[in-house]
């Protein structure tokens, strides 16, 4: 299934780049259950504050969840401009601190991948704000359960997808890249293999009763992250159509 995805994540030119800051030691965490808080503040898609070069559209929001369950809550950002609906660029940062925990970027034209025609300014428009405003719903934080419910072998998934973010993030550490640093494509879709069965199964174990933040990128690109605190990290726990 994973060697099926990699064209896809090619195309959505998502940077799944998620790392743990070594100074980030604290009181050992729970992974936090309850409903996320409200947003920091509403996000609607309009004119942009001060516009710059050919961007003259915005969309710029954040929230803040506990993630880890240790009282320092993380704000995930939003931030996509550009000059119409369908050629925004989307960029994704959960932080906390300041420093860059995981980061993705795409371009809201995935959006309209599946189009059978030529779709109106107004219902591109919609349809970018709806997409937009999701990054920053309810419906974003969901139970890693609850991502794996319809399949086969809910269990097998969960590892596939943890075993395929180890080789990922044992890449980034080989080139010692910083959190926020943009991994090269072709090392993002065919990292190094990594045996370690033992570390997939522990992250497993941890992290199948966690709260999970979910996006879509565009086309059949939705993806998934879980707060471990074995790793300090962000993990990859759903990636799929």
């Amino acid at each position: 299934m994973r060697m099926a995805r990699l064209p896809l994540l090619l195309l959505a030119l998502v940077a799944l780049d998620a790392c743990g800051g070594a100074s980030d030691r604290g009181t050992p965490a729970r992974h936090d259950t309850t409903a996320a808080p409200a947003p920091d503040r509403p996000a609607t898609l309009g004119p942009c504050a001060t516009p710059a070069g050919g961007d003259s559209l915005c969309f710029v929001g954040s929230r803040s969840h506990d993630f880890a369950g240790d009282g320092r809550p993380f704000r995930i950002e939003i931030d996509a401009r550009g000059p119409a609906p369908d050629s925004l660029r989307v960029a994704l940062r959960i932080v906390r601190n300041d420093s860059v925990y995981h980061r993705a970027d795409w371009s809201t034209a995935l959006y309209g991948r599946y189009d059978d025609g030529p779709v109106s300014r107004d219902s591109t428009r919609r349809r970018a704000a709806a997409h937009l405003a999701r990054l920053l719903g309810d419906s974003a934080f969901v139970p890693v359960r609850a991502l794996l419910g319809g399949a086969p072998a809910p269990d097998a998934m969960l590892r596939e997808a943890i075993a395929f973010d180890v080789q990922v993030a044992e890449e980034r550490r080989r080139r010692g890249l910083a959190p926020g640093d943009t991994l090269p494509i072709a090392a993002r879709e065919s990292p190094a293999p990594v045996a370690d069965s033992a570390r997939v199964r522990a992250l497993a174990a941890e992290l199948r009763g966690a709260t999970a933040y979910r996006y879509y990128a565009g086309g059949e690109a939705t993806y998934a992250v879980a707060w471990s605190r074995a790793e300090r990290r962000f993990v990859t726990v759903f990636s799929c159509c």
